[in-house]
């Protein structure tokens, strides 16, 4: 790389290129997007285990939020752990200008810290009621408001409550993006009980045997304090099947399980441009320095 990047942020620097390589996945991400089956959303959501063993992949629904999607953030960050955030696009366009500027600051730190957006329509629609446009303006105008404020293609999607008709579907494939359902819900939502949640979670992880995508909100207090005692358990728990030559509980990041679904060929194109942006970067700093 050119000398000239000396002079950037570190950290400034690492964002950019993961940002190439993420603008990168999500052309790769929509130009392989698929319609569901027949009956319901596809199970297992992400697909079957590459470990052969149990692996789980941690998304978030209706953020963001101020300060719980905060707190979750800092817990993923202490495990390392990259995860899906379906956000809802009102909180980018309502509530003030105060609001909005918050919302947008904790859209930017998911995406600075490794993780992906993904679209939850504009307000939370029952997209399977109604009017066959007012479910279509949902999906694709929140997906204008997202890109817009991430600055990078948004070819993920979950339908609120997991509304599935054949409608749907073919809005869906219409809009060529791709549906991502659930395998584990804890129903935070319900009840905002943290020791429920995390008795439930675990509860399930300790009978998984494949791959299992696990659905919360990170608009929940309960979210919040359930997640940092469930990934300790984790931790704990795989600690005793290493020892006991168990298989372990396994944690698919959403750019890892991005790279599945696209190919290693991709992968490797995306860290090229990201490099040849880098550099082009480096080298008008370079020129413009005395």
């Amino acid at each position: 790389m050119h000398p000239a990047t000396s002079v950037l942020d570190r950290s400034k620097v690492r964002r950019s290129r993961s940002h190439v390589v993420v603008a990168t996945l999500a052309v790769a991400l929509a130009a392989a997007a698929r319609p569901a089956p027949a009956a319901n959303w596809e199970t297992p959501a992400a697909g079957p285990s590459t470990s052969g063993g149990p692996e789980v992949l941690f998304t978030f629904d209706d953020g963001p939020a101020t300060k719980t999607t905060a707190q979750i953030l800092d817990t993923l960050a202490a495990h390392d752990i990259s995860a899906i955030f379906f956000m809802v696009a009102w909180r980018f366009d309502k509530g003030g200008e105060g609001a909005i500027a918050k919302h947008r600051a904790m859209l930017r730190r998911v995406l600075d810290e490794g993780h992906v957006v993904a679209n939850h329509t504009m307000t939370h629609a029952q997209l399977c009621k109604g009017k066959p446009e007012v479910a279509e303006h949902e999906i694709v105008h929140a997906r204008v408001v997202l890109e817009r404020e991430a600055g990078l293609p948004v070819p993920w999607f979950r339908a609120p409550y997991g509304a599935y008709c054949n409608r749907l579907v073919q809005q869906v494939e219409d809009a060529g993006i791709r549906h991502v359902y659930w395998d584990i819900d804890p129903q935070e939502w319900k009840n905002n009980n943290a020791k429920a949640t995390e008795k439930y979670v675990i509860g399930k992880l300790k009978k998984l045997t494949g791959r299992a995508v696990i659905l919360m909100h990170d608009t929940k207090s309960a979210t919040a304090k359930a997640l940092p005692k469930i990934l300790d358990w984790m931790a704990t728990e795989n600690a005793a099947r290493a020892k006991a030559g168990k298989p372990t509980i396994k944690v698919v990041g959403a750019t890892q399980w991005a790279r599945e679904l696209v190919g290693e060929d991709v992968i490797a194109e995306a860290h090229a441009l990201a490099d040849d942006a880098l550099e082009a970067l480096a080298a008008g700093l370079a020129s413009a320095l005395p």
